[in-house]
């Protein structure tokens, strides 16, 4: 079983995705927060017989285990456009489809703008460290401008806070991580702005799997 490695994807297939990132509506399921620093969309897609086909439900729904700031809420998220949607397919099938070696599964695609300014902070994970609920993860780094922070982290055990990372490291533009969702728990640092002339963003995009068996 693969437990978790670093790529990178060509500027081609990042190229085509960066201004999308610029219409993401405001999350509005976060909570106690002063400043809304999260815009995302959400899309889901099967593959099967080596074809991807777009499944029109957007809820995406955690347990209380799995997600502790956003467990046993219903989410329904505003769709990602096609065109965005069959780029993402593209970076799925190049980078990851083979090795999984896998002939149905299921992908969630969650397209993130995090965001921070002078007077806020954007936390890329609200939740903490945690598990998404799937087989396997891949962090996706598109573009980011004008922060500090942003550490993605990895570990085996978060018991009392103190576990030590398995692997971490800053993703840059078109670098990601792909790790086992059972092997794993995973979390992204807060980010603040490098210069306080400008804002800051962090945009991702987080594709889980599951491999249906049958």
């Amino acid at each position: 079983m693969i437990k978790f490695f670093k790529g990178t994807i060509e500027n081609k297939y990042i190229d085509n995705i960066k201004s999308s990132f610029k219409n993401l509506p405001e999350d509005k399921y976060l909570k106690f927060v002063d400043k809304n620093f999260r815009n995302r969309r959400f899309a889901k897609v099967l593959f099967k017989e080596n074809k991807f086909y777009k499944i029109k439900n957007t809820n995406f729904k955690q347990n209380k285990l799995q997600n502790r700031y956003l467990g046993g809420v219903r989410r329904q998220f505003q769709p990602i456009n096609l065109k965005i949607i069959n780029k993402i397919n593209k970076i799925v099938l190049k980078n990851f489809v083979k090795i999984l070696n896998s002939r149905e599964m299921e992908f969630g695609y969650h397209q993130i703008r995090i965001t921070c300014g002078e007077n806020f902070i954007g936390y890329p994970v609200p939740e903490g460290w945690h598990k998404d609920g799937f087989d396997y993860v891949a962090l996706i780094n598109i573009a980011s401008k004008n922060i500090e922070g942003g550490i993605s982290r990895i570990r085996n055990s978060i018991k009392d806070n103190r576990g030590i990372d398995n692997y971490s490291c800053f993703l840059k533009s078109g670098e990601f991580l792909f790790f086992s969702d059972k092997e794993f728990y995973h979390f992204t640092d807060p980010i603040i702005i490098s210069n306080s002339k400008s804002k800051g963003y962090r945009d991702t995009i987080v594709v889980t799997f599951k491999i249906n068996k049958k």
